[in-house]
């Protein structure tokens, strides 16, 4: 592989794109800080910054890179209690589980929405201000016939790679 370039691989319907060291360092150094300017994301890695500003674009162009976010402290924003529901659909609605997923990433209190495997079809990640908020978002946004189980954790803390 010629160090200097993405190479997507075509073996299967999805793309595979192998990557560089050098391009796993950019991502790293993004993920850390999204809004770290070109030049100095260049002399961390090691690149001219033409160099480095050329791979981010092809970072983007290949779809590794997908955007950039901000890491938001909700507590600062009054929302101290998070939440993780595990949510089961009836069989009928699991024809309906991408309305779902619209529907609950509709909900302020909705930071993210996982699909996952095993016994649950869904699991939601909010923020509320006060558990009677919580309480609240469940009994507005999963009593549904479509829902045939709920499970919440709250969540004391949060941790990122």
């Amino acid at each position: 592989m010629n160090d200097s370039t993405l190479i997507a691989d075509h073996r299967s319907d999805s793309a595979d794109v192998r990557l560089a060291e050098v391009d796993l360092a950019i991502l790293r150094e993004l993920s850390a800080d999204a809004r770290i300017s070109n030049k100095t994301l260049a002399a961390r890695v090691g690149l001219a910054p033409s160099t480095c500003s050329g791979r981010v674009s092809a970072l983007r162009q290949s779809g590794v890179l997908r955007g950039f976010h901000a890491d938001i402290d909700y507590e600062k924003l009054g929302l101290s209690v998070f939440g993780m529901i595990s949510v089961r659909v009836t069989p009928v609605g699991r024809s309906q589980l991408r309305s779902v997923i619209d529907r609950l990433l509709e909900a302020a209190e909705t930071l993210e929405v996982y699909q996952v495997s095993g016994e649950r079809d869904l699991l939601v990640h909010v923020a509320c201000d006060h558990p009677t908020g919580l309480h609240r978002f469940i009994e507005q946004n999963l009593s549904d016939p479509t829902i045939a189980h709920t499970q919440t954790s709250l969540v004391f803390g949060h941790h990122r790679k």
